[in-house]
């Protein structure tokens, strides 16, 4: 007797769970039975239509599943899949209903009762079979008694869904992220009911745990981690415990783990540019951000122009979006500037918080700071341009010295700092 056929005769003498879940017996039969292409997912119920569509949806999740967390390895359990006819909400059906139990020979099975509503939201479908999926891996090395596990964690499952779309997702929920009062604490994501959430507040789960999930892979062995604390042979039933098993570092310094979480948020909300900026780039932009808060250049300059605005409302929700950008052209700024990107944030957004003590002190000596940086970058850049146009091809220049009474027109030469140092020693006869 094949695994398929163990399992319905099993399954026909559990008519009742244990739980008392309502399934009815003519659901077990061969007629009304489908089984998935690898063999894991076993269909009851429904039309045959009903039931291939199903199982082809479980494949296509099982293959997202698997790669998100690089994990091919083989199925140990079955999972079974239970179309339960529309009069089981005469019995207070729940819309999905997930247990755990031993079919006698043929061993231990995950079934996942879905009622007809269930069925028919593809969200709450979706979740309830990658929440399977994600508990078979976790059951394979948990240590349960009593038929009493510990569910994979929410957020876990909320990325893995989320990462479907990873290509064409929304920069806006992300952007609306950074725009917000920042991540949301720790504890209270993790321990939220994500079961509870709809519309607006499930989008912004969804694109906070898909956010954490690629902060964390971005870790040494991050990915590796992710799937060690999903199959903790002893996981705690707190998540925010479960959380700290795998990464007691981040857990106990949470600003580092906002750092890294608000980080990959930013990449999602500006997918196609991900990559840090050049010096030049970064200095352009900050140049356009800056004079977009004085665009006619007033006499007065800039500070005194920022000032009036933090007197209004509308200045203020103005100071706000420039401090907005800020944040991002902070995430990919060049290392030199970075720091300096950083302290203009902090300045505008004080400004739009009406904190304007000090202001034109602060903003004064960020703007001297800028004026150094572009000089130094340009210097950078001339250096850099200098030193290739040395090379033609994959020839490389050759630099001979010159007979000490030979006077060139110096006005043809380069006059940055590295040509005049190298002028200077050849001049000596170094």
């Amino acid at each position: 007797m094949n695994t398929a056929l163990r399992v319905a005769a099993a399954l026909t003498a559990l008519v009742l769970t244990a739980s008392g879940q309502m399934v009815a017996p003519d659901l077990f039969k061969p007629e009304n039975r489908t089984t998935s292409n690898s063999g894991q997912f076993i269909i009851f119920g429904g039309t045959r239509e009903d039931r291939s569509a199903l199982a082809r949806r479980a494949e296509e999740l099982k293959a997202i599943v698997a790669k998100e967390l690089r994990d091919q390895t083989a199925f140990t359990m079955p999972i079974l899949l239970v179309l339960t006819p529309g009069d089981g909400l005469r019995f207070r059906q729940r819309a999905i209903f997930l247990q755990v139990f031993d079919a006698g020979d043929a061993g231990r099975k995950l079934q996942v009762d879905i009622a007809p509503g269930a069925a028919a939201d593809k969200p709450v479908l979706d979740a309830a079979l990658v929440r399977a999926l994600l508990l078979e891996r976790s059951l394979r090395r948990q240590k349960f008694e009593g038929l009493r596990f510990v569910e994979p964690p929410d957020w876990l499952i909320a990325a893995i869904l989320a990462a479907r779309d990873r290509s064409a997702g929304s920069a806006q929920v992300y952007a609306a992220l950074l725009q917000g009062k920042g991540m949301p604490e720790v504890d209270r994501f993790l321990r939220q009911n994500a079961s509870a959430l709809r519309g607006k507040a499930a989008d912004l789960y969804a694109a906070q745990s898909l956010a954490l999930f690629d902060g964390l892979v971005e870790l040494p062995g991050g990915r590796q981690k992710i799937l060690e604390n999903l199959m903790l042979s002893e996981p705690d039933t707190d998540p925010v415990q479960r959380f700290a098993q795998s990464w007691p570092d981040l857990a106990v310094d949470q600003p580092k783990l906002a750092r890294l979480w608000a980080l990959a948020v930013a990449r999602f909300s500006s997918p196609s540019k991900t990559g840090f900026l050049s010096a030049e780039d970064t200095a352009a932009q900050l140049e356009r951000l800056l004079s977009g808060l004085d665009p006619d250049a007033s006499p007065d300059g800039p500070a005194f122009v920022m000032l009036e605005l933090a007197r209004t409302e509308e200045g203020r929700f103005k100071l706000a979006r420039a401090a907005e950008q800020a944040q991002r052209l902070g995430f990919r700024a060049h290392p030199l500037y970075a720091s300096l990107v950083g302290e203009y944030y902090s300045l505008l957004d004080d400004l739009a918080r009406k904190r304007r003590r000090g202001f034109e002190r602060k903003f004064a000596e960020a703007e001297d700071l800028r004026v150094s940086l572009d000089g130094r970058a340009r210097e950078m850049t001339d250096f850099l341009n200098w030193f290739q146009t040395g090379y033609e091809g994959e020839k490389p220049m050759v630099i001979t010295a010159r007979p000490s009474g030979d006077r060139e027109d110096r006005a043809t030469r380069r006059n940055d700092r590295i040509t005049r140092y190298l002028d200077s020693v050849e001049e000596r006869g170094w």
